[in-house]
C-alpha cells in the first residue's frame, strides 16, 4: 500500500478501475432512457414511478411511456431551475415543505400503526353477516325497455308495428328519442320509486315479455316492455362479503386510530388552556 501511494499514479488508476466496475454493475440491465442536465432517468426509475401509481393510471402510462418520460423531464428541469434560483430557500416554500413533511410523516405513522395492523377474518365476516342479515335484504326489482317518442300518433304507429310482429329492440333503435335507443331501449333494473310514477305503474302491470300500450309521461309517449323481474330476497354471504369486509375495516381503523391517539396522549404531556380560546377566537 505504501508503495502504491508513493507513486502518486497507481492509486488514482486503481480507484478508476473500481468505480468503473461499480458503474457497469449499476448500469447492467438498467438502461438510461433520458438525460436532462443533472438528472438521469433510467428504466428502473420509470418502472419505480409507474409501480407507485393506481392501476388505472398505470394502464394510461404504459400505453404512452414516452409522454410520461417527457413529464418527468419537465419536472426535473423545473425543480432544478427553482433550486438554482433559491426558491427552495424561500420562507413560504419552506413552510409548505414543513407542512407537507408533517402530513407525510403522520400518514406513514398511521399506516404503520393502524392500516397495516387491520386484519378481517372470514369468521368475523360470517358472524357479521349472520347478525345483520336484515341489512342485506334486496327489494323487488324490475327491468324494462322502452321506446320514447314525442308524438302520440307516432307512438300508436310504433305500437301497431309491434303488434304485427316487428322486433321491439329494432324499433327502439330507429324511433326512440331517448339515450337508451342505442341499447335497444334497455332501461336496466330499477326498484319502486326510482322512475317516474306513470312509467312504473305501467311496468308493474306487465308480465315478463309483455308490452304495454302507449303510456304518457312528462317526457313524451312511451311503449314499455318488461324484460325481467327479481323478487325481494336476501343477499348471499358471498354477494355481501366485499361490503362486509370494507365496513369491518373502517370500524377497526377507527378503533385502532382512537387507541393510537390515547396512547400518544398518555405518552406525551398534553395541556389545553381553555381560557385562551376566548382570546384567540372571540365569540360573535
Amino acid at each position: 500500500m505504501k508503495r502504491l501511494i508513493s507513486t502518486g499514479i497507481a492509486v488514482p488508476a486503481i480507484l478508476a478501475v473500481i468505480f468503473c466496475g461499480c458503474a457497469k454493475k449499476e448500469d447492467a440491465g438498467n438502461k438510461v432512457i433520458a438525460r436532462a442536465s443533472n438528472t438521469v432517468i433510467t428504466e428502473k426509475d420509470l418502472k419505480a414511478r409507474i409501480a407507485k401509481m393506481p392501476a388505472y393510471y398505470q394502464n394510461i402510462v404504459e400505453k404512452d411511456p414516452k409522454r410520461y418520460v417527457e413529464e418527468m423531464i419537465v419536472e426535473a428541469l423545473c425543480y432544478e431551475e427553482g433550486v438554482r434560483g433559491g426558491i427552495d430557500r424561500d420562507k413560504e416554500v419552506r413552510e409548505l415543505v414543513n407542512d407537507a413533511k408533517k402530513k407525510i410523516v403522520m400518514a406513514k405513522l398511521v399506516k404503520n400503526e393502524v392500516e397495516d395492523k387491520i386484519v378481517v377474518t372470514e369468521e368475523e365476516m360470517k358472524k357479521f353477516y349472520d347478525e345483520h342479515k336484515v341489512e342485506f335484504k334486496t327489494p323487488a326489482m324490475w327491468r324494462a325497455s322502452h321506446i320514447l317518442v314525442s308524438d302520440e300518433k307516432e307512438a300508436l304507429a310504433v305500437a301497431d308495428e309491434i303488434a304485427k310482429g316487428a322486433k321491439f329492440e329494432d324499433l327502439a333503435r330507429t324511433h326512440s328519442i331517448d339515450a337508451t335507443a342505442t341499447r335497444g331501449g334497455d332501461v336496466g333494473f330499477f326498484r319502486e320509486g326510482q322512475l317516474v310514477p306513470d312509467f312504473e305503474r305501467a311496468c308493474l302491470k306487465l308480465e315478463i315479455g309483455q308490452t304495454s300500450g302507449v303510456v304518457q309521461t312528462q317526457f313524451g309517449y312511451h311503449i314499455i316492455k318488461l324484460t325481467d323481474k327479481k323478487e325481494p330476497g336476501v343477499k348471499t354471504f358471498q354477494e355481501a362479503k366485499r361490503t362486509i369486509e370494507a365496513d369491518l375495516k373502517k370500524q377497526k381503523q377507527a378503533e385502532l386510530f382512537n387507541a393510537l391517539v390515547m396512547k400518544l396522549k398518555n405518552k406525551y404531556k398534553v395541556e389545553v388552556n381553555e381560557n385562551a380560546f376566548e382570546k384567540a377566537v372571540p365569540p360573535k
